[in-house]
């Protein structure tokens, strides 16, 4: 099995799969050494609307709770909860609809009434704020841990890493895979590098829906007294998309959007700050500063594609499309990739995560 991408889902993939007695290489595009450690990041498992998604999450943290590739270490950095704040009453229904199913997916989710959502963050505005839900199961993880320990798992059971290894070509019949630095032949390639999995897909032929996508985060000025922290929970407002997060004296802001459309940074600038002074009245007129950029790989229906092509492409396996939930999900797309190959049942749905445009946009 060639594996495709140097991430945390590629590495899952690797050490299930060599753990499983695969005999897996990983082509890893980045220099050895040439990143930097990745900084904690929250994992949620409540994805509201999505209960597939969440299924795989919370299979992700049982597994990093656990974690034997790095001797069980506690990866948790800090633990801090995760409000949901539907807008309206209509949009509050559909998701105490679900709750339900998502509950038997493994969420602890508990419905609010406003003055408990509202003691949970008093930022909300407080005649705005209606029924909420609160998950306690979102944590900060050490990313550098989970990524080294995965590595290390990987190659103690006799999977290869191969840095450096820019693909240039890749042939789904034959399964040969061009590199800068020679060619590769396997049985199975599997495509875990990100949004760069559309494009290699492509040029074998198979179209995948998913594609890059600019993402910022905003730190807004400073709110929080000197010395102070604002003591306030990961929280989203579905239906728009925001999300804040407490981040010392100051928050995080985040507004997810897909779209193929270019030059909407500025417009999502905008409706990040209207968005944000109408759910938090307080912080109107607060600037905002950019944190952080980069690029998250997206699919319509904000699913991953998990899964095997078929006919021609049988021989190709895709991860990736995750929008942003890699990190929660790459336990268990490993062991779904590793039964796949291995012609045995992952236990797991796949229809969400199919790999055709249809099935994509079905789940919007």
């Amino acid at each position: 099995m060639l594996i495709i991408g140097g991430g945390v889902t590629a590495l899952s993939i690797a050490y299930h799969c060599a753990r499983a007695g695969i005999d897996a290489v990983l082509l890893d595009p980045s220099a050895a050494g040439a990143a930097a450690a990745p900084a904690p990041r929250p994992v949620r498992t409540y994805q509201p609307g999505k209960v597939h998604n969440s299924e795989l999450t919370v299979r992700g943290l049982a597994e990093y709770r656990a974690f034997e590739p790095a001797g069980g270490a506690d990866l948790v950095v800090s633990d801090v909860g995760w409000l949901v704040v539907p807008t309206g009453p209509a949009e509050a229904a559909e998701l105490e609809r679900e709750a339900a199913d998502q509950r038997a997916a493994g969420v602890a989710l508990e419905p609010l009434t406003p003055d408990q959502a509202r003691a949970r963050h008093p930022w909300l505005d407080p005649a705005g704020a209606g029924t909420a839900f609160w998950c306690p199961q979102s944590y900060l993880l050490d990313v550098d841990t989970v990524v080294r320990g995965y590595a290390a798992g990987a190659r103690e059971h006799g999977a290869r890493l191969l840095t450096g290894q820019t693909v240039t070509g890749l042939d789904a019949g034959s399964g040969r895979v061009a590199t800068t630095r020679g060619e590769f032949a396997a049985e199975a390639v599997v495509l875990a590098a990100e949004a760069g999995s559309g494009e290699l897909a492509a040029s074998a032929g198979l179209e995948l829906p998913l594609w890059a996508q600019t993402a910022e985060l905003f730190r807004t000025d400073p709110i929080a007294s000197e010395g102070g922290a604002l003591d306030v929970p990961f929280t989203v407002h579905p239906a728009s998309g925001l999300k804040t997060l407490g981040a010392g004296r100051s928050f995080l802001v985040g507004l997810e959007r897909v779209s193929r459309e270019e030059g909407l940074r500025d417009v999502w600038f905008k409706e990040a700050a209207e968005e944000l002074a109408t759910r938090y009245p307080r912080l109107r007129g607060a600037g905002l500063h950019s944190a952080w950029t980069g690029t998250v790989d997206v699919t319509p229906a904000r699913t991953a594609c998990i899964g095997r092509a078929g006919g021609a492409y049988e021989r190709i396996f895709v991860a990736a499309g995750y929008t942003g939930q890699d990190l929660g999900q790459a336990p268990a797309t490993g062991r779904i990739i590793r039964d796949l190959y291995l012609g045995r049942s992952p236990g797991v749905d796949l229809t969400p995560f199919a790999l055709t445009a249809e099935n994509s946009r079905a789940g919007e």
